[in-house]
């Protein structure tokens, strides 16, 4: 299932989202209490002041209810959805993307302002990650009966399906300068670890095979940066740069960490067994800076 970074799109750019992900395994996940019961997920609010969270039924139920603060009004609102949901904000919408059954899931549109249920969308597979670029949405998943990954293209009001390969899931979606980056990484070992890129009529028209397996992408500059997400290990130890513009790949090794926010100067890195953050500076290529949270910074 996809797992949202950030409530918007994963530039480097610093935005005024209200929301930001600190812990991005987490986000969206269901928090439960001592009896594992009443398991409410973690509340996210959108630039609207909304707040957005869910709650499993029954323990043997995969249907979720779907709370939303509606700020304006000052009323909760609910609704029954299936499979666990994950939330995503951008400019003109939320897209809540519920998991199904595996076998289909579905991306349901809201409005912000007095929010309302404007559209779903029925996808086939496992859902990985949801994104929106001119109003375009792209919904990536993962059809085992098929053996493929996919990129649904919502244009217009309609649906296209593209497929991208067999063996690998499609773990994630970045939209720069009118093409489209999905990231490839190996269902079970081995390859494809790929980065493809789509033209603005979504044909795949490039691909960098790399050496790790992906699972995030972010633009910094005129690179692509590749974070190292191994789906069988959890291992996550390495980074990738891709200069967009001559192809040529550098490869780094960073602590076995989490990312918690990218911008163009640097990159901020959580270690949860030490609780540190690191700072690696995307210049200088290594880590200029390091603290325990909630500790005073120390200079490396």
């Amino acid at each position: 299932m996809a797992k949202m970074y950030k409530l918007s799109s994963r530039t480097a750019e610093n935005t005024s989202s209200l929301y930001v992900s600190r812990d991005p395994e987490q986000a969206g996940s269901v928090v439960r209490n001592e009896e594992s019961e009443f398991a409410y997920s973690e509340v996210f609010m959108d630039n609207q002041k909304n707040y957005w969270f869910s709650k499993k039924v029954e323990n043997s139920s995969k249907d979720y209810k779907l709370f939303i603060f509606d700020h304006k009004n000052g009323c909760l609102k609910s609704q029954i959805i299936k499979g666990q949901p994950n939330f995503y904000e951008f400019d003109s919408c939320v897209a809540v993307a519920c998991e199904g059954d595996g076998s289909k899931g579905s991306v349901l549109i809201f409005s912000k302002n007095e929010p309302e249920l404007v559209k779903e969308w029925k996808v086939n597979g496992y859902l990985w990650e949801v994104e929106m670029n001119n109003d375009v949405l792209y919904i990536s998943s993962y059809i085992v009966e098929e053996d493929q990954a996919v990129l649904y293209i919502i244009r217009n009001g309609k649906k296209k399906r593209v497929n991208l390969g067999s063996n690998m899931a499609p773990t994630d979606i970045l939209c720069y300068e009118n093409h489209v980056y999905v990231s490839g990484a190996p269902v079970l070992n081995g390859d494809p670890k790929k980065v493809m890129v789509l033209n603005e009529k979504d044909k795949v028209v490039t691909e960098y095979k790399l050496s790790i397996s992906p699972r995030a992408l972010y633009q910094v500059d005129n690179h692509l940066l590749v974070y190292e997400l191994d789906l069988s290990t959890g291992k996550s130890e390495r980074i990738v740069y891709i200069d967009l513009q001559t192809g040529e790949q550098k490869e780094h090794e960073i602590p076995h960490s989490k990312i918690v926010e990218c911008t163009n100067d640097s990159l901020s890195l959580l270690e949860q067994n030490s609780k540190t953050i690191y700072t690696w500076d995307h210049g200088n290529r290594k880590i200029v800076n390091t603290q325990k949270v909630n500790e005073k910074a120390k200079v490396i």
